[in-house]
């Protein structure tokens, strides 16, 4: 009787095994199949600036798939679907590699000078360093977070200003291509670390309603920032106007761009918000209650209503923001809208509704996940390992951005955002690695540490770049 029901069991596992492959594959291929005809044009494939870009978003594609791949295999530990899941990663990497070549060839210099080029290289390097992971380390399950956050990257990159631009007479310098070259392979280092953090988390048995909890909290985080500020009081989403002609934000004044209201976008919004509060009340009500199991439905009902909002929201923001012109009565004129005006609005509705089908993924397939990862002592010494790899990059990078500013600017520091960030980014992996050797920080400790550190690095990155705008506005 055991036997039969091990062997039914298995079955089961490769039915399913099975059934998500082919859903990935057809998927995939269909995608591509409608894509080919925009992506050509009347150009044709290889047109100039366009042509990295077209091969990127095929990479997008690919990352997709390996995405759900990598996570599915961990879920049900299958073999053929890790061997599938890396042949779609590496046909990614390969076409991310040529649209960073084709934007070389297109710019006439290495593809490290905006927040666009910084992005591409970035995205690369994880995936690099994941592929490096797997060979050298056997990190299967590795691909199921680092996937996603390349492939999250490269959607930022399609609403992201993409236009090549002579460099400016700071930016002519050998020194440019050190500097950023160690900061994205620094970041990309910290994304692992972030990675392999969670995956301790996991072996160390905390429990999924945690994970639940911490990811409907990164909902409340994003939307209500989105809530706060770009929804009005007629529940209208607000976005800035964009002009086609100039490929840029319709201003009104400076620093002032001029904003159309979108009727009705802001309820899903809101709703998603209010959801959330509610899924993580019941949480907390659930981890300090004397009957946990009353609660648990609850949270996880709440959960599952948050997550199909998401969809909601994403799917009509989309459909919105291209039903334009919207026409602005005291203008008399229509004006269009753009993601390129608030990339990080769709990468943070994007960024909350991976992270909540991955938090859903593991709450059903907790214990199988664990099981494929290796030891604690394996996770938590790769974390050492990959921060300790990362540092000396980290402190690279600023000493010869230092050097570079005294001979552009005149002094090796002049208190800019981004230099004070990359300063407060260094202390906390200095801060780090001296409680790991000083007091013998490990485990979950050491994993945390990895989480904040990696939430830091990524506000460096990305948040000062649009909220702190400095010396570095190019980055």
């Amino acid at each position: 009787m055991a036997k039969a029901m091990t062997q039914t069991s298995e079955h089961s596992r490769l039915s399913a095994a099975s059934w998500t492959s082919l859903i990935v594959s057809v998927g995939s291929f269909t995608l591509l199949a409608i894509s080919v005809p925009h992506l050509i044009g009347d150009e044709g494939w290889w047109s100039g600036e366009t042509a990295g870009e077209k091969f990127l978003f095929v990479a997008l594609i690919a990352y997709l798939g390996a995405s759900v791949l990598y996570g599915t295999s961990a879920a049900w530990r299958q073999t053929d679907l890790y061997e599938r899941a890396r042949w779609f990663a590496r046909c990614g990497l390969i076409l991310h590699t040529v649209a960073i070549l084709a934007r070389w060839a297109s710019s006439g210099h290495a593809p490290l000078s905006d927040i666009y080029e910084m992005v591409l290289v970035f995205s690369w390097a994880v995936v690099v360093f994941n592929t490096v992971a797997e060979w050298r380390l056997k990190l299967p399950a590795l691909g199921a977070i680092t996937l996603p956050i390349a492939a999250l990257a490269l959607i930022l990159m399609q609403v992201l200003p993409s236009e090549i631009h002579p460099l400016v007479p700071a930016l002519q310098s050998t020194w440019l291509q050190i500097h950023v070259t160690l900061a994205m392979l620094s970041y990309a280092g910290f994304t692992i670390s972030f990675a392999v953090a969670l995956l301790y988390l996991i072996k160390d048995g905390v429990a999924p309603q945690s994970f639940l909890g911490w990811c409907s909290a990164l909902v409340i985080g994003v939307y209500g920032t989105i809530v706060a500020t770009s929804v009005n009081g007629s529940m209208a989403l607000m976005l800035a106007a964009w002009d086609p002609a100039a490929r840029a934000k319709v201003m009104v004044g400076p620093r002032q761009p001029l904003m159309v209201p979108l009727d009705s976008l802001g309820w899903p919004f809101v709703i998603v918000l209010v959801l959330a509060l509610g899924s993580l009340i019941l949480n907390l009500a659930m981890r300090f209650s004397d009957f946990p199991e009353r609660w648990d439905h609850l949270a996880m009902g709440s959960f599952l209503a948050t997550l199909a909002t998401q969809v909601v929201a994403m799917a009509l923001l989309l459909v919105k923001v291209n039903d334009g012109p919207y026409y602005l009565p005291q203008y008399a004129e229509g004006f269009e809208v753009r993601l390129a005006n608030s990339p990080f609005l769709l990468a943070g509705v994007a960024m909350t509704l991976i992270a909540a089908l991955a938090a859903i993924v593991l709450d059903w397939k907790y214990n199988s996940i664990s099981a494929y990862l290796p030891s604690r002592d394996s996770l938590d010494n790769l974390i050492y390992r990959t921060v300790a790899i990362s540092f000396p990059l980290l402190t690279f990078m600023i000493i010869a951005g230092a050097y570079w500013a005294n001979r552009t600017w005149g002094a090796y520091w002049s208190w800019d955002p981004k230099e004070d960030w990359a300063l407060i980014t260094w202390l906390t992996y200095a801060g780090y690695l001296h409680m790991r050797l000083t007091r013998g920080w490990r485990g979950r400790r050491s994993a945390y540490f990895a989480i904040l550190g990696f939430g830091i690095v990524m506000f460096t990155f990305f948040g000062v770049t649009y909220l702190l705008p400095g010396l570095h506005a190019y980055a």
